[in-house]
């Protein structure tokens, strides 16, 4: 069994279910039982039949900081299923979006949920004093927000109203010369829209939010990183992608982040859920 997206209950939802399990910790934010302390001492022999898989390294280290005695790995979350964009889904793209060739172009792509850092990029477009193409997809959105950059004289804004299928999602990431992934200082959770990118072949532009990731992206030239919540330093980024976008992430990319394949990602549950179940190595 393989649960994922709670951050909490893990001894308890083991001892109740009656079957050890691997769970899938995708942040960490609350303490287990924190209302009922007492059922959970009741529960804590549940550890023994659970092992949370951590998507990041920052995952990792604040769930081992709440939950000492559970077994916990490290593992990137997302595959790669080797899907790269074509060139003719970014002429596609372009064409969709009426980008001329040679024009830059930036996505944004997700639901602005409280983590990501839209006040940055609010402050940073202003300061833009060449054109720049953003397009933008997601649920939620701030359609006030949308408006203002509407309005920027430097700003070209292309809006596709979300959810979105995975085709459309393709040719917005498509029309992009790089995607833009912000977020506020500490958020340590996964980043799908990096993952998504460097899956892709698009080049990231990343706030420096996750120090682990950072390094990761260190020195490639196919990623720009900038500042958390400094906008003057997301539009010095902006600049270099209007000037020379960086180059596109080559097949090694995924894996240089962490994500496998689907095959490679099956063995390794399979493996670290037959380790639980003989207490050998979880490695």
């Amino acid at each position: 069994m393989i649960l994922s997206a709670s951050e909490a209950l893990h001894a308890a939802s083991a001892l109740l279910g009656g079957l050890p399990h691997l769970r899938f910790v995708h942040e960490q934010v609350t303490i287990e039982d924190a209302a009922v302390r007492f059922l959970g001492r009741l529960a804590r022999r549940g550890e023994r039949q659970v092992l949370a898989v951590c998507p990041t390294q920052a995952v990792g280290d604040q769930f081992t900081a709440a939950f000492p005695n559970l077994p916990a790995v490290v593992r990137a979350f997302a595959v790669d299923d080797g899907r790269r964009l074509t060139d003719a889904e970014r002429d596609g793209g372009r064409t969709a979006f009426d980008i001329p060739t040679g024009e830059a172009a930036v996505c944004l792509v997700g639901g602005w949920w409280p983590y990501k850092d839209i006040g940055v990029i609010d402050a940073a477009l202003p300061l833009l004093k060449e054109p720049l193409h953003l397009v933008v997809t997601g649920i939620p959105l701030d359609e006030a927000v949308l408006a203002r950059w509407r309005d920027l004289p430097n700003i070209r804004l292309h809006t596709v109203p979300g959810p979105v299928s995975e085709s459309v999602l393709r040719l917005v990431y498509a029309a992009a010369d790089v995607a833009l992934v912000t977020r506020r200082p500490g958020v340590g959770k996964e980043s799908g829209l990096v993952m998504d990118a460097a899956r892709l072949g698009v080049p990231p532009v990343v706030s420096d939010h996750d120090p682990g990731l950072t390094a990761r992206l260190s020195g490639q030239p196919w990623a720009l990183t900038f500042t958390a919540s400094a906008p003057d330093a997301l539009a010095e980024a902006l600049y270099s992608v209007i000037r020379q976008p960086p180059e596109r992430p080559g097949p090694e990319a995924p894996h240089l982040l962490g994500m496998w394949s689907a095959a490679g990602q099956a063995d390794f549950l399979t493996r670290t859920f037959a380790s639980l179940r003989t207490k050998e190595s979880r490695c």
